[in-house]
């Protein structure tokens, strides 16, 4: 008999398997716990309703499982579990099915079972995201491949879609709603169905549609989202409750560094406060920098609560944007963890931009547009391959700079939905043509929300181009983990001495901020100063690309 998580309490749909204490083979008691599952709320073992044998596990730490789905298989007439009770309180008895007479058939699923279309994992590190779209009603008739919810997330928008034709049974969301992976999104009343198991649809980029024949198998297996800062790059979920988990994120503890005190390693409150105690003494003593067992950290600090401003008058409080908490999140990574300085030059390009309005001008009419912008990514791939640790990430924690072989260009894109950073990839490779359509489509790609999260990452140097708008210079800051950023300001014609003679020459700014734990002052100099002579020079840009 398959024991299966029942609902823990109203409004919880799930959890998070966070231990397994048992193994195919091993002999069970009635009372006995098997499995323990955390939800958003608590904690609790799921246990054994009779002494039996385990036949099979469906689980492992870390598995994402929605209430009625299998978690271990035992032998002896066992009957379903009931709804696990929290650590250190007493269970409370659900009513359950009885158990199948021994030898007796169990009744086969209707034809027209109800299967649960809930969130997939969109990409790795993503927990979840924010409903911004609801398509269907309930009654409606929808096809497999319809697009039933829109989702967006901290990077991209995506569509979850029908894997099957049907009618929608309820919708669990509305606009708005924020939703984690596992979660509910519509029930379909699917014909020719053979289970209620909650099915994940697979999410697809706004605006595009899931091949309707593609296999199961090709679909992303939700994963869970990881609090452990392995080292390796492994994921392996590190058992800890709900408080303790959402205090770690709070204070950005990777839960991997801590050894848990409790039951089966278990992290505990105590555990991460001790820890905390303990790091922030290191820091302390040594100045603001230390580095512990598995990671660095750097300037420790926790972020004081703010004011209650409504007591010195009117005020509005608004939501904000998943995207804008996440480009938030990333800004202050980069600030607190490297040191960053911004070097800045004129480059002349009088006869770059005169060549350039040539060009354009002689391409046939609806050709993609050669920008500014795609003339930088061709000097500054020159300069990349000339300076080789402007194109690389610096791991702290190893002591090691990854130096890349490949040449992904971040071009950032400013949207109604805020700044984005969509990713030419191999630019090196491609002509100057191939560059202008590849950024003309990038760029509505990011301003019409349909860009991908595998469009966003990758990246080795960024360039952001701020000439359209105006400005003399700013200091942008580093895409990390990258180590350089280059900006570009507004060209404008500025009086030269050229041979003794004062003459008027189109004049661009250009700020290249660095890493300067990796970039020394001079190597920063001479990168600038190098770009500055390839846009003055179109003959040499195009030699050396």
């Amino acid at each position: 008999m398959d024991i299966v998580l029942a609902n823990p309490g109203e409004g919880i749909e799930g959890g998070t398997v966070t231990a397994v204490f048992v193994k195919v083979g091993d002999a069970v008691k009635s009372g006995q716990a098997l499995v323990e599952v955390s939800t958003d709320k608590a904690s609790m073992e799921v246990t054994a309703e009779s002494d039996g044998t385990v036949e099979a596990v469906h689980v492992k730490p870390g598995d994402k499982v929605s209430v009625g789905g299998k978690l271990i298989r035992v032998s002896g007439g066992a009957k379903p579990s009931e709804a696990p009770a929290p650590k250190n309180q007493p269970q409370q008895k659900a009513e359950a099915p009885a158990a199948p007479a021994p030898h007796a058939k169990t009744e086969a699923p209707t034809a027209a079972a109800s299967v649960d279309v809930v969130l997939a994992n969109p990409g790795e590190g993503i927990e979840g995201g924010t409903v911004t779209a609801v398509f269907v009603k309930v009654g409606d008739a929808v096809k497999s491949g319809q697009a039933l919810v829109e989702v967006s997330t901290d990077k991209a928008s995506m569509e979850v879609t029908a894997e099957s034709d049907g009618t929608v049974e309820a919708v669990h969301v509305k606009p708005g709603d924020k939703v984690s992976v596992g979660g509910k999104l519509v029930t379909l009343k699917a014909a020719g169905a053979t289970s209620n198991a909650p099915k994940a649809s697979t999410p697809v980029p706004a605006q595009q549609t899931a091949p309707k024949s593609a296999p199961a198998a090709s679909q992303p297996q939700a994963q869970p989202a990881s609090n452990n800062g392995s080292a390796n790059g492994t994921k392996t979920l590190v058992p800890a409750g709900p408080a303790t988990r959402k205090l770690a994120r709070e204070l950005g503890v990777a839960l991997g560094e801590l050894k848990g005190s409790g039951r089966e390693g278990r992290v505990t409150l105590d555990d991460l406060k001790g820890f905390v105690r303990t790091e922030r003494q290191r820091v302390k003593e040594s100045g603001g920098v230390v580095a512990p067992a598995s990671g660095i950290i750097v300037n420790a600090f926790a972020l004081p609560p703010l004011p209650d401003f409504a007591k010195f008058g009117p005020v509005e409080v608004t939501e904000v944007a998943t995207i804008r908490q996440t480009i938030a999140k990333n800004l202050t990574v980069g600030w607190r963890t490297m040191p960053m300085v911004t070097q800045h030059e004129l480059a002349d390009i009088t006869d770059l931009e005169a060549g350039r309005k040539r060009i354009v001008d002689a391409l046939p009419k609806g050709s993609p547009k050669i920008t500014m912008t795609v003339l930088a990514i061709k000097a500054c791939i020159a300069a990349l391959k000339e300076f080789p640790r402007f194109n690389s990430s610096y791991d702290m924690n190893a002591g090691k700079l990854v130096l890349k072989k490949y040449f992904h260009i971040g071009i950032a894109v400013d949207t109604d939905a805020g700044l984005k950073v969509p990713v030419i990839r191999d630019a090196d490779k491609k002509s100057i043509r191939d560059l202008a359509a590849e950024v003309s489509t990038i760029a509505e790609k990011a301003r019409t929300n349909k860009l991908t999260i595998d469009e966003m990452r990758g990246g080795t140097f960024t360039i952001t181009n701020l000439g359209g708008i105006g400005g003399t210079g700013f200091t942008p800051l580093v895409n990390y983990p990258e180590v350089a950023i280059l900006g570009l300001s507004k060209s404008s014609l500025q009086p030269i001495v050229r041979d003794g003679q004062i003459v008027a020459r189109l004049m661009m700014p250009l700020s290249l901020t660095y890493d300067h734990r990796v970039i020394d002052g001079a190597d920063g100099c001479r990168f600038t100063v190098r770009l500055a002579q390839l846009f003055s020079d179109p003959l040499r840009l195009l030699m050396e690309t």
